[in-house]
C-alpha cells in the first residue's frame, strides 16, 4: 500500500502514548481467534502472556504457551511481534493466535490489561496508523470498507482505494492548488519589483480545480450505490404478482403469497447481490383504487418507495392494459415487465419483458435486463469514487471557496485558495478535528 502523504497530521491524531489490546477476529466460537497488542510496551504485555517466547525477533511466528494473570497454562499459541515502525499501526505491536473459544479469549484479554495494557477503543488500531503515517484518512476508510464488503464491486472499490487510488487523485488536485497560491504570493511577494501578477494563469488553475472536484463529487452518487447498495423497487396493480418475483429474486419465500389481492399493504425490503452489486429490492403494495385507508396507506408509501429508487420494476399482468412506463415508473430507469405471461395468449409489446414465474419463462432474460439496470447506474470507476458523503461534503466547500474567488485582487484570491486547501487537507487527515475522526472510526470494529 502506498500513502499519498505521511507527515504534517492534524494535532487530533496523535500517537499512542499507552499500549491497546483488543480481539481483532470476529467474536464468538471459531478455530482460531487473533489477540492484538500495540504501543510502547506491546512486547512487555505479550512477555506476560507468554513468557518463554523470545519477542525481540520481529515478523516471525513463533510457538509458545498462554498464561492466565496468575501464570497458569491456558493454551498452546502463535505469537508473532512486529516491531515498529514496521507494523500496521507503526509502533510496537504483537499479535497471538489463540484457539477461538471465548472463554480463552477473555481470559488472554484480561491478562494482557493486568500486565498494563488496556481495551483498544474502534477503530483505534488504524487510527494509530493515521497519526503514524501508515494510511492516510481515506485509505483508513477504505480499510473499514473493505471489512465490511459483502459484494464483489464493494471489495474492488474498497481495494483500489486502500492502495491509494482516491488519495493520489485527492494529491494532484492538492498540488495544483498549491502551485496557484505559489503563483498569488511570489506576485504580492515581489510586488514592489514591479513582477507582474498572472491572473490569467491564476484564474486557469483555479478553473482546473473546479473541474477536478465536479468530476470527482459527480462519482458520489455511484459510490453511495455501491456501497449501501441500489434501491430497486417493484411496482404494479394488485395482484399483478409482486410478491411472487420478489421472491423469486430473493431466492426464499419472503413476502407473503396470495391470490387475494391486496395482501401486500407495506414495503417489504431484502437485499440481494445482482452484477456483483449490492442491491435492496422493495416488494410494494399495489397501486390503483383503494378499498380501505390502511390499503392507502401502502399505496401511498409504494409510490414513494419508487420515487425514492434508483430503478423500478413495473409489473404488470399480461391480461390487462399497461401503462406507459416512462409515466409509471416515476422518472426512474425502469425495466418493463408483462407478468403471468403462461395465461395470456400473443405476443409481448415492444419494451416489454414477458415473464411467467410460475413456468420460468422470461426469467432469465429478466435477470439479464436487471444486471444491465444495475450496470448503468453503478459505472465502473476504477476506485476513484468518493464514496463517503465526508469526501463530498469536503469537495463541495473546496469548489464554494474556489468559486468565490476574487482572482483581479491577488489578496482576497490567495485567501479562497487557502480555504479551499483546508477542506482538501480534512479529506486526507492533514487536518482534522476530533469530531471528524470519532465520527469516522466509531463505525470500525474494536480490534481494527
Amino acid at each position: 500500500m502506498e500513502t499519498a502523504f505521511s507527515s504534517g497530521w492534524s494535532s487530533a491524531l496523535v500517537g499512542g502514548a499507552d499500549t491497546i489490546v483488543a480481539r481483532a477476529t470476529p467474536a464468538g466460537r471459531g478455530g482460531l481467534a487473533v489477540i492484538r497488542i500495540s504501543g510502547p510496551d506491546a512486547r512487555g504485555v505479550a512477555a506476560a502472556l507468554c513468557p518463554e517466547v523470545d519477542l525481540e525477533v520481529g515478523w516471525v511466528a513463533r510457538l509458545g504457551t498462554l498464561r492466565d494473570r496468575e501464570g497458569a497454562r491456558l493454551d498452546r499459541v502463535v505469537v508473532t511481534s512486529f516491531p515498529g515502525p514496521r507494523s500496521y499501526t507503526g509502533e510496537d505491536m504483537v499479535e497471538i493466535s489463540v484457539h477461538g473459544s471465548p472463554w480463552l479469549v477473555a481470559r488472554a484479554l484480561e491478562a494482557a490489561v493486568a500486565a498494563g495494557a488496556r481495551p483498544a477503543a474502534p477503530g483505534e488500531f488504524t487510527r494509530r496508523a493515521v497519526a503514524n503515517g501508515k494510511l492516510d484518512l481515506v485509505q483508513a476508510e477504505a480499510v473499514n470498507d473493505l471489512v465490511r464488503a459483502q459484494t464483489a464491486w464493494q471489495a474492488r472499490l474498497a481495494r483500489s482505494q486502500l492502495e491509494g487510488v482516491l488519495s493520489k487523485r485527492f494529491a494532484v488536485l492538492r498540488d495544483g492548488l498549491v502551485a496557484v497560491l505559489a503563483e498569488i504570493e511570489g506576485a504580492l511577494d515581489f510586488a514592489p519589483h514591479d513582477i507582474a501578477y498572472r491572473a490569467d494563469e491564476v484564474r486557469r488553475g483555479v478553473d482546473e480545480a473546479r473541474a477536478e472536484i465536479a468530476a470527482l463529487v459527480a462519482t458520489a452518487a455511484a459510490g453511495r450505490r455501491v456501497r449501501e447498495g441500489l434501491r430497486l423497487a417493484i411496482l404494479g396493480p394488485r395482484n399483478s404478482g409482486k410478491s411472487t418475483l420478489f421472491n423469486l429474486l430473493v431466492g426464499r419465500e419472503r413476502a407473503i403469497v396470495s391470490p387475494h389481492p391486496g395482501t401486500t399493504r407495506d414495503v417489504v425490503e431484502a437485499e440481494v447481490e445482482i452484477g456483483g452489486v449490492a442491491v435492496v429490492l422493495q416488494d410494494t403494495a399495489g397501486v390503483g383504487d383503494a378499498a380501505d385507508p390502511v390499503e392507502a396507506e401502502g399505496m401511498r408509501r409504494a409510490r414513494g418507495a419508487a420515487a425514492e429508487a434508483d430503478a423500478v420494476l413495473l409489473l404488470w399482468p399480461a391480461d390487462g392494459s399497461r401503462p406507459q412506463p416512462e409515466e409509471a415508473g416515476f422518472g426512474r430507469p425502469a425495466v418493463a415487465i408483462r407478468s403471468k405471461w403462461d395465461l395470456a395468449a400473443g405476443s409481448v409489446e415492444d419494451g416489454w419483458l414477458a415473464v411467467s414465474c410460475s413456468t420460468g419463462e422470461g426469467v432469465d432474460a429478466l435477470r439479464r435486463a436487471l444486471e444491465a439496470v444495475v450496470a448503468s447506474e453503478v459505472a465502473d470507476l476504477g476506485g476513484e469514487v468518493a464514496v463517503s458523503e465526508r469526501h463530498r461534503a469536503a469537495l463541495e466547500r473546496a469548489s464554494a471557496e474556489l468559486e468565490g474567488a476574487e482572482v483581479a485582487r491577488p489578496e482576497l484570491a490567495a485567501e479562497a485558495v487557502r480555504a479551499a486547501l483546508e477542506s482538501l487537507a480534512e479529506l486526507t487527515g492533514e487536518v482534522a478535528s476530533e469530531e471528524v475522526l470519532d465520527r469516522v472510526f466509531a463505525t470500525f470494529c474494536i480490534g481494527k
